[in-house]
């Protein structure tokens, strides 16, 4: 028996190694196994979770970007007076005026580089970091520019692109300029000039992005060997990867095993440890069973350490973790819950998952959700909402899946939310931003637009009346010019809260751009009642404004519009009122005008002009005429004055009075003016000891190359200073004496005489003998026509004579056409007459004969 125990003892250690300790051991090992390689698992799809959450963030921070790039280009594109000062007429000065297409396209809308490209392709304008300038948009964007702006010419909202330049990457917006005056569908895409504005994708921008869309290192990179975890591609419109946008995302995953691992693997060497003894022990007594015993009870406590540990981070999380039995009711919340919202777990338990969250959506899996299919699919990115302690509603994302028991049996979900709820409000104010105007709250052109498109909708469905109101406030930009942009900007606002007052609440008052504003009504009866509004804004805004104590004094020019058979769509009738305005500031300001057909047939027979004279000089249809100047004491021809005439091929002669005020609007005056200065100046060197006379228009007078034009021409042709003579009217003194003064300083420098036009007619001329260098001074026409009628003209030309000669001014007699005028003038002693009794303005041929037929007009000189 002694011998028989031992036998016994070794063959029930044998049974409970192989039968037990083994299977055991091996299982365990086989768990940990499992539970080693599904947290690995988990991580792993925790990290690229997080890419592709990123990835997709990164992408909507572009989008977000380009279309708010669009937006700011579309507002400029669109705008009246960038069609007539970048388009029409480059008019450098009033672009690169602050607020216009200046420096606040840097400083405001934070972009680099601006231009103007004309139909021809050449850079007419440019702002090189908020600074205007002349410069080829081509050296800066030297690849894909002229595809991505014919791109912009196809369609009519902004197209917007990534491009390369050297070494870096912008974002480029294209955009035609044209303004909602003109019908697009009668423009020929390839006639207008294009607006582009430039974003460098730098570190300073890269850095906002990705501090606003929580990107870590956003940067970018173009080798594909440097590029992090994370990364989007840049492409141009052809599809080519200029570069890489990458940053480095979070990896929770990772984190998650750093707390993981180390219990897990103290577990695993235990294991292993445990599994050793029991194999080489197997024969041990029932003391070294206890000890195996307590080894595995050890090893339990292991892992309700490392299940403690997971808690820990779990709670950690900016999420919360929440969990729901199969009846849909909670029955778990981690302690982030109450942090985020407030509310103890413990009042929620138990409640059904509609009952503390809910959804304003039936498409986005919510409905189903609740159902309770039998499918129970995992769910993520489920917007809903939910009350917090203070009673507000916040928005949180749901993601879930379904939990099984070990027979495949559905015992609930378990998931995470998180609170977005600043999120989604930031998205709402940058909606709000994109379609209000900034500084005045006030809808701007795009909502606008939405607005005026709904309003016809309405009015098809109720046949209700609607009307759109443009205005222009009068003498505006003398308060920006005397006051500055502060005033400036103040006044706008308080004329936003005015024109609220005058409306009713389902009306529209919006900001279009500058001081331009415009209204929509809606369910009026008739045009009676927008003529009553429009005579109250009238009104209203005539009332003396009070900012920082001071009084300030404006008005308003409206137009207005109502749909009929022949302006029944949002674009035409927003022409209409457009048009009407432009009528009711011509007339007047401080007026309102209704649109009539025949504002639409004028205004397009004055485009038509307007198109047709752009074409005139290159065609040769304008001509000079002369008329001489006779000099009264020795009956010589001394001078000629120059005259512009249009000879159209189709109307025959068109009037200088219609077509100079044009040419002054437009913007062409100033090229006609030096050709008719370098023509005249040409010609006069045929008739020697001549002057020529020019008349300068206060538009070309006010421009800053007069004088280096003059000096130009006068090198060019070779004339002698002194025989160019140039009038100006007394309108070009009135608006700034001290800039006008500098000019006529300026020009009698280059030695040229100076003429004052028309003198006599104006309220101030006297002033400004004393103050300008004026060599002569020519008496209107009127006083000379009405000579042997009215007592009161003699009196005044007698006046002008005395005072030319103790000035020692010459005194030029305008619109002679009797021998009685010329005798008259010649007792009171008038040094120079000209007008149609010694000859009318003829072409430089004909004078030319005129001249060598002159012998003097036969009267005895009566100044004697």
């Amino acid at each position: 028996m002694l011998r028989v125990t031992p036998q016994i003892s070794s063959l029930s250690s044998e049974t409970f190694t192989r039968r037990i300790v083994m299977p055991m051991a091996g299982m365990i090992v086989v768990a940990v196994g499992l539970v080693l390689a599904f947290v690995v698992v988990s991580a792993d799809g925790q990290n690229r979770l997080e890419v592709s959450s990123s990835t997709k963030l990164a992408e909507t921070a572009l989008n977000v970007n380009q279309r708010q790039m669009g937006r700011n280009l579309r507002d400029y594109a669109v705008w009246e007076d960038v069609y007539h000062n970048l388009h029409v007429n480059v008019d450098f000065d009033w672009a690169a005026t602050d607020g216009n297409v200046g420096a606040n396209i840097y400083e405001g809308l934070g972009y680099e580089m601006a231009f103007v490209i004309n139909p021809e392709g050449e850079t007419t304008y440019a702002v090189i970091d908020g600074i205007p300038q002349k410069a080829n948009a081509l050296d800066f964007l030297p690849e894909g520019l002229d595809g991505l702006i014919a791109a912009g010419r196809a369609q009519v909202k902004p197209v917007v692109s990534l491009l390369e330049a050297g070494s870096d990457v912008l974002m480029v917006a294209v955009n035609s300029i044209l303004p909602p005056s003109i019908d697009k569908a009668t423009t020929d895409p390839a006639s207008l000039s294009m607006l582009i504005f430039v974003k460098q994708l730098d570190a300073t921008f890269l850095t906002r992005m990705g501090a606003e869309y929580l990107l870590e290192g956003l940067h970018i990179v173009r080798d594909p060997a440097l590029l992090q975890p994370a990364s989007v591609p840049l492409k141009d419109p052809a599809g080519t990867i200029l570069a890489y946008l990458t940053w480095t995302p979070a990896t929770p995953g990772y984190e998650l095993l750093s707390l993981l691992l180390p219990p897990l693997g103290i577990a695993i060497l235990i294991l292993a440890a445990f599994a050793w003894q029991v194999v080489n022990n197997a024969r041990r007594s029932t003391s070294a069973l206890e000890d195996s015993a307590r080894v595995v009870e050890s090893y339990a406590q292991t892992l309700q350490e490392s299940e403690a540990r997971f808690r820990d981070v779990a709670e950690a999380s900016s999420d919360w973790i929440w969990e729901c039995d199969p009846d849909l009711r909670l029955i778990y919340f981690s302690a982030r819950f109450s942090e985020v919202t407030g509310i103890s777990a413990a009042s929620v338990l138990g409640k059904p998952l509609e009952q503390f969250f809910s959804s304003d959506s039936e498409t986005d899996g919510w409905a189903q959700l609740l159902e309770g299919t039998h499918e129970h699919s995992t769910f993520r990115d489920l917007r809903c909402f939910y009350r917090d302690v203070s009673g507000n509603s916040r928005i949180c994302r749901l993601a879930g899946r379904p939990i099984f028991d070990a027979t495949r049996g559905f015992i609930g979900y378990r998931g995470t939310a998180t609170d977005i709820t600043e999120e989604v409000e930031a998205q709402a104010r940058a909606n709000h931003l994109a379609l209000h105007d900034a500084l005045t709250g006030l809808p701007n052109r795009v909502l606008f637009r939405e607005r005026l498109d709904g309003a016809f909708e309405g009015k098809r469905r109720d046949t209700q009346w609607i009307s759109v109101l443009c205005l222009d406030l009068d003498h505006f930009k003398e308060v920006n010019d005397t006051l500055g942009h502060g005033f400036g900007d103040a006044l706008l606002v308080k004329v936003a809260e005015r024109l609220r007052l005058c409306v009713r609440p389902g009306d529209t008052v919006a900001r279009l751009g500058g001081d331009e504003f415009a209204i929509i009504q809606v369910g009026v009866n008739g045009p009676d009642e927008a003529a009553a509004l429009s005579l109250r804004i009238v009104d209203i805004i005539k009332e003396p404004f009070v900012i920082e104590g001071q009084e300030l004094h404006i008005g308003v020019s409206i137009g207005a519009a109502v749909p009929d058979e022949t302006n029944n769509d949002p674009d035409k009738l927003l022409k209409c009122a457009d048009i009407a305005l432009y009528r009711a500031k011509q007339t007047g300001r401080g007026t309102v005008r209704f649109f009539e057909p025949r504002m639409d047939n004028e205004l397009q027979a004055r485009k038509s002009l307007e198109y047709e004279m752009r074409h005139a000089l290159g065609r040769e249809e304008f001509v000079l005429n002369y008329q001489p100047l006779i000099d009264l004491r020795t009956q010589r021809v001394t001078a000629v004055e120059a005259l512009l005439r249009w000879y159209h091929p189709e109307h025959g002669l068109v009037s200088p009075e219609i077509f100079i005020p044009i040419a002054e609007k437009c913007g062409l005056i100033t090229p006609i003016s030096e050709w008719v200065l370098r023509t005249a100046c040409s010609q006069v060197l045929k008739w020697p000891d001549l002057r020529v006379a020019v008349n300068l228009s206060p538009v070309h007078f006010r421009s800053r190359e007069l004088i280096d034009t003059i000096k130009s021409i006068l090198k060019e042709t070779g004339l002698a200073p002194e025989r160019l003579e140039l009038e100006i009217t007394e309108s070009v003194l009135i608006k700034d004496t001290a800039a006008a003064l500098d000019i006529l300083n300026a020009l009698k420098a280059l030695g040229v005489n100076i003429a004052m036009d028309d003198f006599g007619t104006g309220y101030s001329s006297l002033g400004y003998l004393n103050s300008f260098p004026f060599d002569k001074l020519k008496i209107d026409r009127s006083f000379i026509s009405s000579l042997e009628d009215q007592e009161k003209s003699r009196a005044i030309v007698r006046s002008v004579l005395s005072l030319g000669e103790s000035l020692q001014m010459t005194i030029t007699a305008e619109g002679v056409e009797k021998i009685e005028q010329v005798e008259f003038l010649m007792r009171e002693g008038c040094q120079q007459v000209q007008g149609y009794y010694f000859g009318r303005p003829v072409p430089a041929r004909e004078l030319t004969a005129f001249l060598r037929k002159w012998k003097g007009f036969g009267i005895e000189n009566a100044a004697a």
